[in-house]
């Protein structure tokens, strides 16, 4: 039987049965995993960051499995013509951290529920404390049902209301110059564009204000998620509204990023979405195809299809260069098919994405 007290986060992403269970493809041994969970509170928190790990590597890696991209990794080192330094080999184990580097600004709140019961409870009570706070009359939607609900807000603006999410707005909508929104659960957001009147999102101890663009916020009892689409929003904790004195400057957030607010410490992360969309299309001729070009040409590539900062030193890197061949492949798994070919290692911080190199020979 295998020694679970001295599992740490590699065996547990090593294990095919846990990694079938977290992805739901395997519900037999849940009752084994959340025994686990409990005998061994100490586990609590690896088991969490390995789940997030895995599903976002999931997400990430959607249509390319690790052998195809072994096999590109490979086909790039055997075409480029600069002289890389010694490759490791691409294992399962090392996409693993990969996708650690690019989660970590998530650390051990998302999904929390897991393990620690269900949090609309707690969001219900602050929800309807924001709520019962207001002077004005409410309309409220909830969704009760186990699909998303479409809602058509009173100036045009599109809500999709997740399943046991709760909206209330006030009855005459712009008021005050403001359109406010409270919310409990999950939503997406299309806001119409009104420069005098902006729109304001309080969810959980955050506000999440714009003018006009899309985006998703999602609540649960220690987390605030703010994901943006499109547009621009800024996020701010509701506690410095009130108090000048304390107000810390809000965070702006561009397209593909996202804020991760804690409700205990109220203090905010920026990082970059899981899954991170084209915001223009390549250039239909060139596409993300490259001959024999320096990777400063492909990591502006990047940055102009994505709309994500990619730092790197420049005068460190200026020798590496190489040819590769991308299409359809998700954003940090190109990221990943470029750094690995050259010798190079990133992590997310603040919404940018950081390379480090030792250059190429």
């Amino acid at each position: 039987m295998k020694n679970y007290k001295d599992y740490n986060l590699e065996d547990f992403l090593l294990d095919d049965s846990f990694r079938l269970w977290i992805t739901r493809q395997d519900g037999s041994t849940s009752d084994l995993w959340e025994r686990i969970a409990r005998e061994y509170p100490d586990k609590k928190v690896i088991m969490q960051q390995a789940g997030d790990l895995i599903r976002s590597w999931k997400a990430h890696s959607a249509g390319v499995s690790d052998s195809e991209l072994e096999e590109q990794v490979q086909r790039i080192l055997e075409t480029t013509t600069s002289k890389q330094p010694e490759q490791k080999p691409v294992t399962m184990l090392s996409r693993w951290f990969a996708m650690a580097a690019a989660v970590a600004v998530v650390g051990f709140g998302i999904g929390w529920y897991a393990w620690t019961g269900s949090p609309e409870k707690h969001t219900a009570v602050a929800y309807s404390d924001y709520v019962a706070k207001t002077s004005l009359p409410m309309k409220e939607m909830i969704n009760t049902s186990n699909n998303i609900m479409l809602l058509t807000l009173p100036e045009g603006s599109k809500v999709k209301l997740h399943p046991k999410g709760r909206i209330s707005y006030p009855a005459q909508f712009v008021h005050d110059k403001k359109r406010e929104v409270y919310l409990s659960g999950e939503a997406f957001f299309d806001v119409v564009k009104d420069a005098q009147n902006p729109f304001f999102v309080y969810a959980n101890g955050l506000v999440t204000r714009v003018l006009g663009t899309s985006f998703r916020v999602k609540t649960t009892s220690t987390n605030v998620e703010v994901l943006v689409s499109s547009g621009r929003v800024s996020v701010l904790p509701i506690k410095d509204i009130d108090h000048p004195g304390d107000h810390n400057a809000e965070l702006l957030l561009t397209p593909n990023q996202q804020a991760i607010f804690s409700v205990k410490d109220h203090l905010i992360s920026k990082s970059i979405t899981n899954m991170p969309l084209e915001l223009i299309k390549p250039d239909p001729e060139d596409g993300f195809v490259f001959e024999n070009q320096p990777v400063s040409k492909i990591f502006s590539a990047l940055e102009k299809v994505y709309g994500i900062p990619i730092i790197y030193d420049a005068s460190v890197m200026e020798n590496c260069s190489l040819r590769v061949e991308l299409s359809h492949e998700p954003f940090f798994v190109k990221l990943d098919v470029i750094t690995q070919t050259i010798g190079a290692a990133y992590r997310v911080s603040d919404g940018q994405v950081i390379v480090t190199s030792e250059g190429c020979n």
